[in-house]
């Protein structure tokens, strides 16, 4: 999974197709267990492109998206935020929105 550090460059690759955003603190020790799972668990994903974000380093990522929790996980589709799950991420949902979005 790529990491941004630009918040322009965040900004360019979600605006087009479906993009998977994970936001992330870097002394959380459950996003990273977090990707991991969402990696092995949801096939769809190997069908998108997937970025990680470390909000930490990025407050406009932040405060843009309103994310007051690590880990967060968004899915994006041509500039909109379809899905957000914060915390306790349910990846069979995450799975469910990809299949009817890709098939």
């Amino acid at each position: 999974m790529e990491t941004i550090n630009a918040y322009e460059m965040i900004q360019d690759r979600i605006k087009n197709g479906v993009i998977m955003v994970v936001a992330k603190a870097h002394s959380c020790a459950t996003c990273t267990m977090i990707v991991d799972h969402l990696i092995k668990t949801v096939p769809y994903l190997d069908r998108i492109d997937k970025i990680q974000v470390y909000v930490d380093d990025m407050d406009q990522f932040r405060g843009e998206h309103v994310i007051f929790s690590v880990p967060t996980v968004l899915i994006f589709s041509e500039g909109k935020e379809i899905l957000r799950e914060s915390r306790f991420i349910n990846t069979d949902k995450i799975n469910r929105l990809l299949s009817m979005l890709l098939d």
